[in-house]
């Protein structure tokens, strides 16, 4: 006892933490986690890929769109005098017209790259998805979680943070990427602002698809009592609900967006509008309308296979999806 009460109290001199650490401290442990294995490291260099594709496009345009430019007395030197003059006429109506020639071509390209997202979300939320709620769940480890100086909703953000830095490379980095690159390469400083509304576009259907994407992916993960089935459950989940948004859009064209897929691809089209991107050039661009004339036989634009898409259903839905996933993951990790 004198042993005991003779010993000296030190004052702990660690360093305080933040809750914003704590949920960090998740986050890293997650992350480390789920980009263990080799193939989602290929899969994430596949989707990063991506942005050296669409700088290497805007490199190209911007590079026939500049007057004096090497891929220019190229191309005029393999074609003639009848490609100077079309590439001439180009290059004056970018300059007349930047927020349908440089503008443009940003928006289109962002557009068609919003078709790969769902596909590589799907395949590379598949290959981390077990280690996610359901790998707690399974190993009893969400008891410890609770028993620490941590609330469910920082135990959410933290896993929420891990799906949401892996979509992000799907989604936003070759959105950010490609058009700085693009840019930074482009033959004009005018570039940055003309393509800018572009990439607000691309950001914010990126960001609306990696929320509701990972928070799908939470929900999938909590629902499974073993590893193994949450993989299944998301793979079926997908397939299923794509299947059965096929089926009941027989009944009601509203019912299409049931499946995530078709509710991320409707809201593009409706971010990014390209049916009056291409009314808008046939307007000021008199080489884009006759062009357009004659591929169309005379067809009206809103007649053409391209449409300007929902916006609120699809956010809706997904907007749903989003707030169900909340609801049951916060159930289901409660101690």
């Amino acid at each position: 006892m004198k042993k005991a009460w003779s010993a000296k109290y030190r004052r702990w001199e660690g360093e305080g933490v933040g809750v914003w650490a704590r949920r960090l401290s998740i986050a890293r442990y997650g992350l480390k986690l789920c980009l263990s294995g080799k193939i989602i490291k290929i899969f994430l260099v596949l989707a990063g890929a991506q942005a050296l594709i669409l700088s290497g496009v805007f490199f190209f345009y911007g590079q026939l769109v500049a007057p004096e430019s090497a891929l220019l007395d190229w191309l005029e030197r393999l074609g003639g005098e009848q490609v100077r003059t079309m590439f001439s006429a180009l290059t004056s109506w970018a300059l007349l017209y930047p927020e349908i020639c440089v503008d443009g071509i940003y928006r289109i390209m962002f557009y068609l790259l919003s078709f790969s997202g769902p596909f590589l979300s799907m395949i590379i939320v598949a290959l981390f998805v077990h280690r996610l709620i359901a790998n707690d769940l399974a190993s009893n480890a969400i008891v410890i979680y609770n028993s620490k100086a941590l609330t469910r909703w920082d135990y959410l953000i933290g896993k929420f943070t891990i799906v949401s830095s892996i979509l992000s490379v799907v989604w936003i980095f070759p959105v950010v990427v490609s058009w700085l690159l693009g840019n930074l390469l482009s033959p004009d400083w005018s570039f940055f602002y003309h393509s800018f509304p572009s990439l607000i576009r691309g950001v914010v259907l990126g960001v609306i698809a990696v929320v509701s994407l990972s928070c799908l992916a939470l929900l999938v993960s909590s629902l499974a009592k073993k590893t193994g089935a949450a993989v299944a459950f998301w793979i079926l989940g997908w397939i299923s609900l794509s299947v059965v948004a096929s089926v009941a859009s027989f009944a009601h064209p509203a019912f299409d967006y049931v499946s995530p897929t078709q509710a991320i691809y409707s809201l593009s089209a409706g971010i990014f509008r390209l049916l009056d991107l291409v009314m808008d050039a046939q307007g000021m661009l008199p080489f884009f309308g006759s062009f357009f004339g004659r591929m169309s036989d005379g067809m009206d634009p809103s007649d053409l296979p391209i449409d300007n898409g929902e916006v609120f259903l699809p956010l809706l839905a997904l907007g749903a999806y989003c707030v169900i996933s909340i609801a049951v993951v916060s159930r289901r990790i409660r101690a």
